[in-house]
């Protein structure tokens, strides 16, 4: 059967959508439309969740840079405080704790990344489910969906990632206590 596109004697086809990009057979069904409209405020809602948490992060992450690099360690009056001469490690040298706020500053901005790109990815998708609902063109929702799968590819990746470093660390754990028997160290009972 020919498509009535494709017949140059078939009688007209109205866009009930009112698109003037796209014919009527481009269009996307309402009910798909309606079922991202539904999804649309909840994906919004996380998204501003992931960019609150994101600035949290950042703004923590800045603040033990800042720590580190302030010098406040190295004073006199701190290195004398019980509390951090009472350990040997920090009175002794005060360079560990720089850096481990250093340290600590590059984990919160990694997982500060790990935050915001996700984030970044809903609200694209978000704005692609507003230009959908007032378009309805299958461009638009092809772009939704690529927002879409950018954001599970993401979220895919760091699940493989996450599984692999529990292996790692199963087999590291297994790996130390087989090498503190063969060496004979003898465990309490």
């Amino acid at each position: 059967m020919e498509s009535p596109l494709s017949n140059p004697y078939s009688s007209p086809v109205a866009n009930l959508f009112g698109s003037a990009t796209s014919s009527a057979a481009e269009a996307v069904s309402p009910s798909t439309i309606a079922q991202l409209a539904g999804t649309k405020p909840w994906v919004r809602f996380m998204s501003v969740i992931f960019w609150l948490v994101g600035l949290f992060l950042v703004l923590g992450s800045c603040l033990y840079a800042l720590l580190a690099v302030s010098g406040t360690f190295n004073n006199p009056e701190f290195t004398s405080n019980p509390a951090i001469s009472g350990n040997p490690m920090l009175s002794k040298n005060p360079a560990i704790l720089t850096g481990l706020l250093i340290g600590t500053s590059v984990y919160l901005g990694v997982f500060a990344f790990l935050t915001i790109y996700p984030a970044l990815k809903l609200w694209k998708y978000a704005n692609c489910i507003a230009r959908l609902m007032a378009s309805r063109s299958i461009a638009d929702l092809d772009a939704a969906l690529t927002e879409q799968r950018r954001y599970w590819k993401f979220h895919g990746i760091m699940t493989l990632i996450g599984i692999c470093m529990v292996l790692i660390g199963i087999i590291a754990f297994f790996a130390l206590i087989f090498t503190a028997i063969g060496s004979g160290m003898k465990f309490p009972r």
